[in-house]
């Protein structure tokens, strides 16, 4: 039944930019799409007289669309429609991004509540592929695709008879876990093997890959092995790492990261850059911020026969097919100014893909007055705390103790000053020190920097830049002077060893607007470096991506002349492409070209995944090299999602060489399961993120603990890990790889589950995920009854008549009150009582208005057990008629 009933005070997006308290009311809407209904109680909220606000969450959940929400951050990220754009909003920045379009917020278009992020409908139609058309009068939500949504392609199966149930709306309230890191606690390892022969390598090739995470001393403990290609241990890394963003780490310091073991140390803005140490680092600045003048690394781990892609604000960015030490790696990424969106996709041998979304706020690199932040790292480069001999390509520093130290402080709203000091070794000879200075401001709207340094061996350099945003064109330019052979590694292409005269870089990014009124977001980089040695080079790289036929389709060119030793001139092009259509099918593709010094093709490949059924998938792949031999190459694969694992078959065959190669690579999680106390075999994931430990039952004591005697809930559906698990006889189950985002969620179904007199807890679960940590979550349904209470006036024949709109409750033993009001024939129908005696009261304002009182008191009684109580009678009598 739709309804409108008053909300709870809720926060409203002002002006000022902070939260403000306000009164609406709820709105309970039927949705509708292709004429059926989705739901008929979506809690909208009505502010004020006309501004009708929609839950983003519940919404996305009936339209099965890629979408995370964390209501208590006032953040949601995601990914929406066949191209996979991405969308981001941030409440308290006052932000949004569908795309590349930047959406600033005004006034009333979103509201954060405990359960959910309400936005208005004009918002939600820019970060929604949907038309919508809001009926006040009717209570009615009208939707129109403007594309086709994972819930229609849903609906379709179901008619063709593939027997896909759905599940619906879940509109109750989020029910959020604790779940620290904790001092200890068993890990959990995602494990890879590899068997296979090929042409080109070993004749018999196996392999292993072991991840393994847990809590440790109240941090997230990381480990990884992985072997040759004959099956001997070959690298090993081992991290300790903790985050707190609110800053509560290492006591006075209140560092807001620190890891110690195999990790990075920390980059300057002149001379050291971040390099791979065993040693430690911490950092005091807030998490996920940069300074534009800035380049950013973007680090993560990658499976073997796994393939990553960068986006950076929906523009391809670049791409990763091999793992080095087991990682991905994008060094030196360049981002804009404000809100940038990163997206890492990575695509499986199975046919998967997952996404992992950060947001990184860039600004001008100040402190806030009187602020102190520092970067510090030490250790030993390109070494790890574990080795195997004559395993570690050897690497310009190995073995050197490095370190940096990084200081900024605000001495004012606009002036924030730093110094810098390091040990590094960017050359084979002797390591260097170096001391650095500067200043960061803001000018006329405009962000400054302004840096000197000067080395062990006499070497100097000096840089200023300028960033800002002219006629809407993001833009920076970057000059550095650099003297006595100073070596720079975080110049942009510094890392050579070779010392620099000079460096100039400018990086410009901008929207360009199409005739559909649709943006083609851009992004140019371009520079020169001038060398001792006598080489100039100039170089640039022009990026854009566009949506083509529900196609997100990425083109870049690169520019590279170099003058001098090893002159050269090349301009080279890519155009690469993305699609997942019908949501089943995903289908990649590129081509490569030069321009320069010729126009000529260079490669072209393209890879169809396709889902066959619910628990396989097939991989058909083919390429084309058009220089030197001509190769053609053509892939095929065959993965079998096994309740416990994922097993991959392929293949591939390439011409006229005639190499080929056969593999089978089989990939499991152990994951700890406290409550049955062994270890379980599930589907890979539950070592890079969180896992939760389910157990369901009937709490009949209402103390929140499963004590003996109590009965299990067996049948519900726990949704949200990488596969959907089921609670056992023993009313248990284990979810594993839900990702190590800001939260996790995981949504119960109750369908299958059949729940008379009982107290359902919210049906989604929500906690902020530590990687290889199980959290332990008791579910209990604790019994409760209804009772049917009829209001009677007891008329001068004797005869007994319902009493209509009396309001009366049941008020417990220990307070707990139920309000109602009477029906037309008197009866009042109370729900959800816990077990116990209750006693009947009138309102005590309308029975002293009226003068109405009971003529003897009136209890029911719960049963222990729950159900209905006995049926009840109360005579009212009024002043004047009492005998």
């Amino acid at each position: 039944m739709l309804m409108i009933a008053t909300a709870q005070p809720t926060h409203l997006w002002a002006d000022s930019g902070e939260l403000a308290a306000d009164d609406n009311q709820l709105l309970l809407l039927e949705v509708v799409l292709d004429r059926a209904s989705l739901s008929d109680a979506l809690p909208a909220l009505l502010v004020g007289d006309d501004i009708v606000l929609i839950p983003v969450g519940a919404l996305t959940r009936l339209l099965d669309l890629d979408v995370q929400v964390s209501p208590a951050d006032g953040r949601l990220t995601g990914q929406v429609g066949q191209a996979r754009q991405s969308i981001f909003l941030d409440i308290a920045l006052g932000e949004a991004r569908a795309g590349t379009a930047r959406i600033i917020l005004k006034p009333g278009d979103a509201l954060q509540e405990s359960g959910d992020i309400y936005l208005t409908v004009s918002l939600m139609e820019r970060l929604l592929p949907v038309r919508m058309t809001l009926d006040v009068s009717e209570l009615k939500l009208n939707l129109e695709a403007r594309e086709k949504l994972p819930v229609q392609m849903r609906a379709e199966r179901m008619a063709q008879g593939e027997g896909i149930a759905h599940s619906g709306a879940v509109l109750e309230p989020v029910l959020s876990v604790a779940a620290p890191a904790g001092m200890l606690s068993f890990p959990a390892f995602d494990v890879t093997m590899d068997l296979g022969s090929d042409t080109r390598g070993q004749p018999f090739q196996r392999r292993f890959d072991v991840r393994a995470s847990a809590a440790l001393l109240n941090a997230g403990f990381q480990g990884y092995l992985a072997s040759d290609d004959r099956g001997k241990p070959a690298l090993a890394r081992l991290l300790l790492e903790r985050r707190e963003p609110k800053g509560g780490l290492l006591g006075p310091l209140r560092a807001t990261s620190a890891s110690l073991g195999d990790t990075f140390l920390p980059a300057l803005a002149l001379g050291p850059r971040s390099v791979a140490a065993r040693g430690f680092a911490f950092s005091t600045r807030p998490l996920e911020q940069a300074s534009i003048f800035e380049r950013v690394d973007i680090r993560g781990e990658l499976a073997r026969g796994h393939d990553v892609q960068i986006y950076v604000n929906d523009i391809l960015s670049g791409a990763q097919s091999t793992a080095v030490e087991g990682r991905y790696e994008f060094d030196d990424v360049p981002l804009v100014r404000g809100l940038n969106v990163i997206r890492i996709v990575d695509y499986g041998p199975n046919g998967s893909r997952t996404e992992t979304t950060r947001v990184i706020s860039v600004g001008s690199g100040q402190a806030a007055p009187g602020e102190l932040i520092i970067d510090f790292g030490i250790g030993e480069q390109g070494k790890t705390l574990v080795g195997f001999e004559g395993t570690q390509e050897p690497s310009v520093g190995a073995g050197r103790l490095v370190g940096t130290l990084n200081v900024l402080y605000g001495f004012s709203e606009r002036w924030t000053g730093v110094v810098g000091l390091a040990r590094y070794s960017p050359t084979q000879d002797a390591a260097r020190f170096l001391l650095s200075a500067g200043v960061r401001g803001s000018v006329f709207g405009l962000a400054v920097q302004g840096d000197a340094a000067r080395d062990s061996l006499s070497g100097s350099a000096a840089a200023v830049g300028i960033a800002g945003k002219p006629f809407g064109i993001a833009s920076t330019i970057r000059r550095a002077e650099f003297r006595n052979g100073f070596i720079d590694e975080a110049a942009p292409h510094g890392g050579d060893g070779r010392a620099l005269r000079s460096g100039t870089e400018a990086t410009f990014d901008f929207g360009l607007k199409t005739g559909n009124r649709s943006i083609i977001p851009v992004a140019l980089r371009i520079g020169q470096d001038a060398y001792v040695d006598g080489q100039s080079a100039v170089y640039g790289t022009l990026s854009m991506s566009l949506p083509i036929a529900r196609a997100l389709v990425s083109a870049s060119w690169d520019y590279n002349r170099v003058t001098g030793p090893g002159a050269q001139n090349r301009l080279t092009g890519n155009v690469s492409a993305s699609f997942n259509p019908g949501y089943e099918w995903q289908v990649r593709g590129g081509f490569d070209y030069d321009v320069q010094p010729s126009l000529q093709a260079r490669s072209f490949n393209l890879a169809v995944d396709r889902s066959v059924g619910e628990g396989s998938s097939l991989r058909l792949a083919a390429g084309q090299s058009f220089v030197t031999t001509w190769d053609t190459t053509a892939e095929a694969g065959l993965s079998v999602r096994l309740p416990i694992a994922d097993l991959t078959f392929s293949a591939d065959y390439s011409r006229p060489r005639g190499d080929w190669s056969v593999g089978i690579q089989l990939s499991f999680s152990l994951a700890p399961n406290p409550l049955s106390g062994r270890y379980a075999v599930r589907r890979s994931g539950a070592a890079s993120g969180g896992n939760l430990a389910f157990e369901s039952f009937f709490d009949s004591n209402g103390n929140g603990r499963r004590d003996p005697g109590e009965l299990p809930v067996s049948g519900l559906r726990l949704k949200g890990g990488t596969r959907e698990e089921i609670t056992d006889a023993n009313g248990r189950a284990l979810v594993t790889g839900l990702g190590y985002g800001p939260s996790a969620r995981v949504t119960i179904g109750l369908d299958d589950v059949d729940l008379p007199y009982v107290a359902v807890p919210p049906q989604i679960v929500e906690f902020a995920p530590v990687r290889g940590k199980v959290a332990v979550l008791a579910y209990p349904f604790k019994p409760v009854g209804e009772a049917l209470v009829h209001i009677v006036l007891r008329q001068p024949t004797g005869k007994l008549v319902g009493l209509s709109s009396v309001r009366a409750a049941l008020v417990g033993k220990d307070g707990m009150r139920k309000e109602a009001v009477s029906e037309f024939d008197g009866s009042i129908y109370f729900e959800s009582l816990p077990p116990g005696a209750y006693d009947l009261q009138l309102d005590p304002d309308q029975a002293g208005r009226l003068g109405m009182a009971m003529a003897a008191p009136v209890s029911v009684i719960i049963p222990e057990a729950g159900g209905m109580a006995q049926d009840a009678n109360a005579t009212v009598i009024f002043e004047g008629t009492r005998h």
